[in-house]
């Protein structure tokens, strides 16, 4: 159970506007919903009216004036199921997983679990951010969704360079070869490594209207295998299952009409 204060309160009262669309809520069914005492609620919504953010109906109906958008769309539900299927990943087959998002001209690590006995330190821990200009797998897999128009009018093309332990500079014809030649995969990896000896494998995800979302990697050290073929096909299996499992949780939040909150216990 999660016990919450005030500001969890208004950002739960607002949230609940927001996914009801034009339609007027009663705030006795916004207190019902959320099970925020109505007193509680009543207080919300009339400093929500003084500041403008929303319209007061006679009946006590509560009209919206605001948006509330998350530039990364994700829910507190969706990171619950997120946390525990890296968590889950990692203790079954002992590697980190790494979700990231993009801010802006960089990659920015939003969460990370541990490697367990890594024998390489990784550096890209929690709110680690890196340029997008280095094309490995989780930039590649970005850019190819923006297309190359795209890509063109909002980045710099002389400014892309390989990963790698050579990272080199890349004309701007080869910068497109490499982001367009996965254009049509939603998995990609640099199994050499980058410079400082980690190996990743990504998937991308995205929302139900096929927008990116995230990405979801797995890393691990950069050392030899026994079987090339065999590793990657396992770590592809185990992104497109973590793949799979993150886009019904998608889907369940976009079939709900409003948002509930089960775990939510209120102090008075």
């Amino acid at each position: 159970m999660k016990t919450v204060g005030p500001s969890d309160r208004l950002l739960a009262v607002m949230e609940y506007l927001m996914a009801a669309g034009p339609e007027p809520v009663k705030q006795v069914q916004i207190s019902r919903d959320l099970g925020i005492p109505t007193a509680t609620v009543n207080r919300i919504v009339r400093t929500l009216a003084e500041r403008g953010y929303l319209f007061q109906t006679s009946e006590k109906y509560c009209i919206p004036n605001f948006r509330l958008i998350r530039n990364v769309p994700m829910s507190e539900g969706y990171l619950s199921v997120l946390s525990e299927l890296m968590t889950e990943i990692t203790a079954t087959h002992k590697v980190s997983v790494e979700a990231v998002v993009v801010t802006g001209f960089d990659l920015f690590w939003h969460s990370r679990t541990e490697l367990p006995d890594a024998s390489v330190a990784i550096r890209a821990v929690r709110g680690f951010r890196r340029s997008l200009w280095e094309l490995d797998a989780m930039s590649r897999l970005y850019l190819s969704r923006l297309g190359w128009d795209e890509v063109s009018y909002r980045f710099f093309t002389g400014g892309f360079f390989r990963s790698g332990l050579e990272m080199g500079g890349l004309a701007p014809t080869e910068a497109r070869r490499i982001i367009e030649s996965v254009a049509d995969t939603v998995f990609d990896y640099d199994f050499d490594g980058n410079h400082v000896g980690v190996r990743r494998f990504a998937t991308i995800i995205e929302d139900e209207n096929g927008k990116f979302l995230h990405l979801l990697s797995i890393a691990e050290a950069a050392v030899p295998v026994r079987d090339k073929d065999k590793h990657i096909a396992e770590k592809r299996d185990i992104l497109r299952d973590a793949r799979e499992r993150l886009k019904a949780q998608i889907k369940a939040e976009a079939s709900g009409a409003r948002p509930h909150y089960p775990n939510l216990k209120v102090v008075k």
